[in-house]
């Protein structure tokens, strides 16, 4: 008896598991346009030369590269990629959205960092001139 009732513990067990897994729309598998997409996204996000902005209201992410001539924007899951030749909207998964996202926070955060940086070099650079100057 309690062989049976294991048993049946573990079948109800796996098949709330695969109800789960089936219901998670995470999973689902990345298309092949979809990857190429999220390549050169991260690709321009990681040229110098790109201008990165992000608004704050409507949290929409630009991604600008003048040398290349492509301009890109994140809206939610779709990413529009645009050049003077061709303008693609690639409808993205939540698993790219999330992945791209992070990718350009990250690298908008450590130029932030690298900007403040410069800036506090700076403060201290000029209180040592003002100390000199007093003496």
């Amino acid at each position: 008896m309690e062989r049976f009732i294991h048993k049946f513990r573990r079948t109800i067990q796996k098949l709330v598991i695969l109800t789960i897994k089936s219901l998670d729309y995470g999973r689902t598998k990345q298309s092949a346009y979809e990857l190429e997409c999220l390549k050169i996204c991260k690709k321009l996000i990681s040229k110098p030369d790109s201008v990165l902005l992000l608004t704050p209201l409507t949290n929409k992410r630009y991604i600008k590269n003048d040398n290349l001539a492509i301009f890109v924007t994140i809206e939610g899951s779709l990413v529009n990629v645009i050049n003077h030749k061709y303008s693609y909207t690639v409808p993205m998964s939540d698993k790219s959205t999330k992945e791209l996202n992070d990718y350009f926070n990250i690298t908008v955060e450590a130029s932030r960092q690298k900007m403040e940086e410069e800036i506090t070099s700076n403060i201290k650079h000029s209180l040592m001139d003002i100390s000199k100057n007093l003496n």
